[in-house]
């Protein structure tokens, strides 16, 4: 076994988002900072929310046709899985997932368990 000692250090919500057909980069970026990020800042269980712009393809891999499989990258921590799950739920009470689907062609929602290697 390697040196890295096996400690979850948070719960995270991973969501994958494509914007909609016809909405640009600069749209879809003020629609997460001004509207949609009401929603998980306002839920206590989230410890920290980040949305993340893909703004290039990493070394060695070029985008499909030019452009990302994904356009936004949001997370949420939370301090264990019951609560995670408990975020969702009151995310989806306040209607966060419609107010996505409105925006964005397509949503994939990750629940992960987060390792600090470094």
């Amino acid at each position: 076994m390697s040196g890295i000692k096996k400690k979850v250090e948070a719960y995270k919500g991973i969501v994958l988002l494509k914007r909609r057909e016809g909405m640009s980069r600069e749209e879809l970026l003020d629609w997460l900072l001004n509207s949609h990020s009401r929603y998980s800042r306002s839920v206590p269980e989230v410890l920290r929310y980040t949305g993340s712009l893909v703004v290039a393809p990493g070394p060695r891999y070029e985008f499909p046709n030019g452009e990302p499989p994904f356009d936004l990258i949001n997370e949420i921590w939370c301090r264990d899985r019951e609560a995670l799950e408990k975020a969702y739920v009151q995310l989806g009470a306040m209607g966060g997932p419609e107010h996505t689907l409105a925006a964005v062609s397509q949503r994939i929602p990750l629940f992960c368990e987060e390792y600090v290697l470094k």
